[in-house]
């Protein structure tokens, strides 16, 4: 059932930041949250000494983010209330991996049959960075290896389970051009400031969640 109220602002932050306590609103729906955070926190780190899971080594603000994603969404009516997330967060902070780790368990989690997921990155460099973590999830988990196929020169994976597909680009108008992804995410926007055509590359790339209600 949906909530009758929510809200996603945070007045206190300042209190809390001070306490330790989240800024991250509370996910709407809690179970939709825990189902998320039981595959996200099963994806493995490679890069990392041991190559821990998200569960064991993620900071309590990534999970409190993927919760607030995930959990907003209504599977009552298939929608998800909340369209959109920014996170500012600082250098060195893994930011691709985890953006990688997001992205695969929507895949995952995904259940409309051919769906796109797209990573735009604002460089080929870039988005080499956002496609080898998802890679080495894969290639490192035994489930994950039945149920993706990865295409390396093409930076796809697909879920064989559902057809659907998270593909990693590099944007352009050309490689936006056409998309209806599902879900999107963009890595590093704060460079895309920096283009002139990128007000008209988004356009074309969020355009497609219009049909999306769940996107």
């Amino acid at each position: 059932m949906t909530p009758t109220t929510w809200r996603t602002d945070c007045p206190d932050w300042w209190e809390r930041l001070q306490d330790g306590r989240p800024i991250v609103p509370p996910p709407i729906f809690p179970e939709e949250a825990a189902r998320a955070l039981e595959i996200f926190d099963s994806l493995k780190i490679v890069d990392a000494p041991g190559s821990p899971t998200f569960g064991d080594a993620a900071k309590p603000w990534v999970r409190d983010i993927v919760a607030s994603i995930f959990g907003a969404y209504d599977r009552s009516t298939g929608r998800r209330l909340i369209k959109e997330w920014l996170l500012v967060v600082p250098k060195k902070s893994s930011k691709s991996t985890i953006a990688s780790a997001i992205m695969m368990t929507a895949l995952i989690l995904n259940e409309r049959l051919s769906a796109e997921g797209t990573i735009i990155a604002p460089t080929v460099e870039i988005a080499g960075n956002a496609f080898k973590p998802a890679k080495d999830m894969i290639a490192h988990d035994d489930d994950l290896l039945e149920m993706m196929t990865v295409q390396n020169h093409l930076r796809l994976i697909t879920n064989t389970d559902t057809g659907a597909q998270l593909k990693v680009v590099a944007a352009s108008a050309n490689t936006l051009g056409g998309k209806k992804s599902s879900f999107i995410l963009v890595d590093e926007l704060w460079l895309f400031g920096k283009d002139q055509g990128a007000v008209n590359m988004f356009s074309e790339a969020l355009g497609g969640l219009a049909s999306r209600p769940e996107g």
